[in-house]
């Protein structure tokens, strides 16, 4: 091969996939479609191959186009990651961060981290993706994200990156306030209430679902799965729906709910991955070190308020 694909090639390219046709794709990056068509047949000679197969309902990619797709987004995002690291350097910018994190962090640490953070780097630009860490973990290597944090277990496909444990977490199962329930001390009594459950099957969730074995196929009721913490809660709150969620979390939503003395169920190990071949920005660093600083001196543990 000759020469290399242009920058704008790629994202033609990728606005393409993206989008699903060259109309579509044309239509977000403000060109014409024969621009577009150009740009991607420049591309395709440039690799001296077929990218597209074109047809009246949009395009599908060849082989030798899911290979470049595989590739063009972690290209593109480093470069982004690159021009933004010498901005940083060059001090025109605070740079920019991009990381996933699981519901617990953004109702505990997350909060006083970043605006202790902006007070040292004001104007840096911060993008955040809350979900599990199994979700998190294709924008991740595909360089959407910079890193992500969530419970960790030998379930997830964790290859080529880096993991570093932060803590643990003991979970515990919820109810409004003032629910029927409230004072039941066994597992066993709570057979024919609903139950909220997580839709995912990785990370803390399979230790759960291991736990809860034998309880979760007897319910009279099946449970609903849901991964939103906002669903969740509102069904906790207004449909009298049970559901187990992390201590600290259980503690944020107050008064409104009362955590059930039953036995303990299992705790969750929370860490921290990003990619081996990816490092960290000095802005993700920075920002990364204060989220280690803030969940060692967080109260993971502590002793529950229960009603007697």
């Amino acid at each position: 091969m000759a020469y290399l694909p242009k920058l704008q090639q790629l994202r033609v390219f990728q606005a393409v996939i993206r989008q699903g046709s060259i109309r579509s794709a044309a239509r977000a990056l403000h060109q014409s479609q024969p621009a577009i068509s150009r740009a991607l047949k420049e591309l395709e000679q440039t690799l001296n191959t077929t990218l597209f197969i074109r047809s009246a309902q949009g395009v599908m990619l060849t082989e030798s186009g899911k290979v470049l797709a595989s590739r063009t987004q972690l290209i593109l995002e480093e470069l982004r990651r690159a021009t933004d690291e010498i901005d940083v350097i060059n001090h025109s910018s605070q740079g920019s961060v991009a990381f996933g994190l699981s519901s617990l962090l953004a109702f505990t640490v997350l909060p006083g981290a970043i605006k202790s953070y902006e007070k040292h780097y004001p104007g840096t630009r911060f993008t955040i993706k809350e979900a599990q860490l199994s979700t998190l973990l294709t924008p991740l290597r595909e360089g959407i994200l910079d890193f992500a944090i969530g419970s960790l277990s030998s379930h997830l496909p964790l290859e080529a990156l880096h993991v570093e444990p932060l803590f643990n977490v003991p979970f515990c199962v919820i109810a409004r306030r003032d629910h029927a329930c409230q004072h039941v001390r066994s597992f066993d009594q709570l057979r024919d209430q609903r139950w909220i459950i997580p839709e995912t099957e990785m990370g803390y969730y399979p230790l759960l679902s291991e736990y809860m074995a034998d309880f979760y196929p007897s319910l009279t009721t099946p449970p609903l799965r849901t991964d939103s913490v906002v669903c969740g809660l509102r069904l906790v709150l207004e449909a009298d729906f049970l559901a187990v969620v992390a201590q600290p979390m259980a503690r944020s939503f107050g008064s409104e709910v009362t955590i059930l003395n039953l036995s303990a169920i299992p705790e969750a190990h929370y860490g921290v991955i990003w990619p081996k071949k990816s490092p960290l920005t000095l802005s993700s660093q920075r920002f990364l070190n204060l989220l280690r600083q803030r969940c060692d001196k967080y109260e993971w543990r502590y002793a529950v308020a229960t009603t007697s």
